[in-house]
């Protein structure tokens, strides 16, 4: 085995601690627990949670087409005027959203050459973990500030 690929599964497990982590703290929230807004101008935990799925979907849909055209109403999870998603429709997300990014990651070997199209998608889907854990972070402190579990890696 050499260095890329045990960086790589390192960093690809670790990534799914952080997933499986993410679901165990929303899977047993209330709708009341998911829209509890703690300070005005502060997002609700359903509001991270939404928005997490929402950033994996877009860049997702946006790096393989229509190849992801099952995330498209994830997309529109940003919209105003959505309703807000129950923690079972947040959970399918990030599983939906999770299935994507592992096909993309672990496809092939560490030392695959690719060609510049698959590159600049691997990248980009790495780059989500960049926009995942600042939000699991700010999840895990609202949670924490009203009592209940965070997210736990």
């Amino acid at each position: 085995m050499n260095r890329a690929t045990i960086a790589e599964t390192r960093a690809f497990e670790s990534w799914q601690d952080y997933q499986d982590a993410l679901k165990r703290a929303i899977a047993p929230l209330t709708a009341d627990q998911l829209q509890r807004r703690l300070l005005p101008g502060l997002r609700t935990p359903g509001e991270i949670a939404e928005h997490i799925v929402f950033g994996r979907a877009l860049h997702l849909h946006r790096m393989l087409g229509e190849t992801a055209a099952e995330l498209t109403p994830m997309i529109q999870w940003a919209d105003a005027d959505t309703a807000p998603h129950t923690a079972a429709e947040i959970l399918h997300g990030l599983d939906l959203t999770w299935g994507y990014i592992s096909n993309c990651l672990m496809s092939g070997s560490p030392t695959d050459e690719l060609p510049e199209e698959q590159a600049v998608i691997v990248q980009t889907v790495w780059g989500l973990l960049d926009h995942d854990l600042p939000h699991a972070g700010e999840l895990s402190l609202l949670l924490g500030a009203d009592g209940l579990p965070g997210v736990e890696i």
